[in-house]
């Protein structure tokens, strides 16, 4: 048995001390940080493999473009969001919307309205007749409990303060 806990000791390369409760605390540690790690790159993943078939989608069908100037107003549907909590307050948040005159520009006053939250890294792809914009939100105030639900709402908020439509997305 002793043996064993000298392996984990080295497999997980982190234990200043060598006594069991120290090694098993630190193995521990070490499995919960390999968890939020595989956490982020499932989220990533998973948004890399969405862009990725949209923009396949876009190759096998091509859309011709054509320039028109209307009155009219805007249209702005958000017809999928995705989000995920990758960290204790850390979201990964995907959304496809039609594409539109004004619309992009409308997604990115919304993500600037969320000023309880920094926006760690967004990207904004188009995918055939549809914008998929994801990024990335931190919890600014350490105060303030934060759970996935709460960050829908939040999210879901901002973008209809901002004139857009929710498509069965909740």
């Amino acid at each position: 048995m002793g043996a064993n806990f000298s392996l984990l000791a080295m497999l997980i390369n982190l234990c200043l001390q060598m006594d069991k409760k120290s090694i098993i605390g630190d193995a521990v540690l070490y499995v919960q940080d390999l968890q939020m790690q595989a956490k982020k790159l499932k989220a990533e993943i998973a948004g890399l493999e969405a862009l990725m078939a949209g923009y396949q989608e876009s190759i096998n069908n091509p859309v011709k473009v054509r320039v028109a100037r209307n009155n009219h107003p805007i249209c702005k549907k958000i017809l999928k969001l995705d989000m995920f909590q990758v960290e204790e307050r850390e979201f990964y948040v995907r959304l496809v919307c039609n594409k539109s005159e004004g619309v992009a520009l409308s997604l990115y006053k919304a993500l600037e309205s969320l000023s309880n939250f920094k926006v760690q890294n967004s990207n904004l792809a188009t995918v055939s007749d549809t914008f998929a914009l994801t990024f990335t939100l931190n919890v600014r105030d350490r105060e303030q409990s934060m759970n996935l639900g709460n960050m829908k709402l939040w999210v879901s908020g901002a973008l209809l303060n901002r004139g857009f439509e929710l498509i069965n997305c909740l």
